[in-house]
């Protein structure tokens, strides 16, 4: 069996759905297929992902201009889509997605899209938050496509009403995602520290990052309040003010950004908490990743989150008076690590994955 996977990469960007196209090129090649990675740059962690078997399978293919020779030997390709910009236009419109298309009329093979999220899910619960302009490109590759496969039961009723209108061929295939829980293996036992660990992408409105200046408020004085994000992206203003808010409060403001997966792990299994505040996700992979290592994660109110954070929290971040109560009572519980691990591992731990992968494979 020969895979091709084709995605597009970013300097120094540590996305969910960068790790998703990594993550399942190598449970491809865990399975003993020949797996090659086309990309216009190698991802910010890609050396942490060759601890997995078979990862001598996978070959990194990489042109900046995703300018590759024709390869007509494979049996699947698996297209994983990009958001749309004014700097993509080109690199989209005439070399990524024609591309993909070239590969496929040379193959005559599947062709799968990695569904994330699809448009009409992510604007009726955040609405206006993506112009349809932004799937403008991918949308273009749907008839040429064979099946759209998404991460989660509840991203597949909304694929299944969106994709549809592109290609009435379609079919419709759901897996959840590992997470790199080879890695993680080896921070299980991480002493806890007074820290909360949240994740924040401050240039997307449904990530409601505001909620930060009432999570400084809420925490004990004396804790760490670690953010895995950029804050260059910040309004320099706002920066400034959550510094200022923060030292008030006597925490510790940190943040990082372009972190290793080593470096994630370490800092989610010493925190006593992980806060999600996002009010749309395709899937979220933090909170799995935060119970798989023993942290307790409280995450906003959302369908798919309950759907796969079965052991986590639940709050409607509006509610500050709320808000700083949870908090408090989290920080105050001991929580059973192996009980949190347990609540996600089914489909978290990378050797489950691997198996999920050759079920679908073998369905074609």
């Amino acid at each position: 069996m020969k895979v091709a996977v084709f995605a597009l990469n970013y300097k120094n960007n540590y996305s969910g759905g960068r790790i998703h196209a990594l993550m399942m090129a190598h449970g491809f090649a865990a399975n003993g297929y020949t797996v090659d990675y086309y990309t216009n740059l190698a991802p910010v962690f890609f050396d942490d992902f060759n601890i997995y078997p078979g990862s001598g399978n996978l070959h990194l293919k990489v042109s900046k201009y995703f300018n590759f020779p024709r390869v007509n030997n494979y049996d699947l390709l698996l297209v994983v889509p990009h958001l749309a910009s004014k700097k993509s236009i080109v690199f989209d419109r005439f070399f990524f997605y024609p591309t993909v298309k070239k590969f496929q009329r040379a193959s005559k093979c599947q062709l799968w899209f990695l569904d994330f999220e699809s448009p009409n899910w992510i604007n009726k619960l955040t609405p206006q938050s993506r112009p349809e302009s932004a799937y403008k490109y991918s949308n273009k590759i749907l008839p040429s496509v064979d099946a759209i496969l998404s991460t989660t039961k509840e991203g597949t009723k909304y694929a299944e009403e969106y994709y549809a209108r592109f290609n009435p061929n379609l079919s419709f295939k759901q897996l959840y995602l590992s997470i790199n829980s080879k890695v993680a293996d080896g921070f299980i036992d991480t002493q806890k520290r007074n820290q909360v660990i949240y994740f924040g992408r401050f240039g997307e409105k449904h990530k409601n990052s505001n909620v930060l200046n009432d999570i400084i408020n809420a925490l004990p004085a004396g804790y760490i309040l670690l953010v895995i994000g950029n804050p260059a992206k910040l309004n320099p203003e706002i920066y400034q003010a959550l510094i200022n808010q923060a030292k008030e409060n006597s925490i510790e403001l940190v943040f990082k950004s372009g972190i290793s997966e080593s470096e994630k792990y370490k800092h989610l299994a010493s925190s006593k908490l992980l806060i999600y505040s996002s009010s749309f996700e395709g899937y979220g992979l933090p909170p799995i990743e935060a119970q798989y290592v023993g942290t307790p994660a409280l995450c906003s109110d959302i369908p798919v989150l309950r759907e796969v954070n079965k052991g986590a929290e639940f709050i409607n971040f509006d509610d500050k008076e709320a808000l700083t109560a949870k908090i408090n009572s989290m920080l105050n519980t001991s929580y059973d690590k192996e009980r949190l691990k347990a609540s996600v591992s089914s489909f978290a731990e990378f050797d489950n994955y691997v198996k999920n992968i050759k079920y679908l494979v073998d369905s074609i």
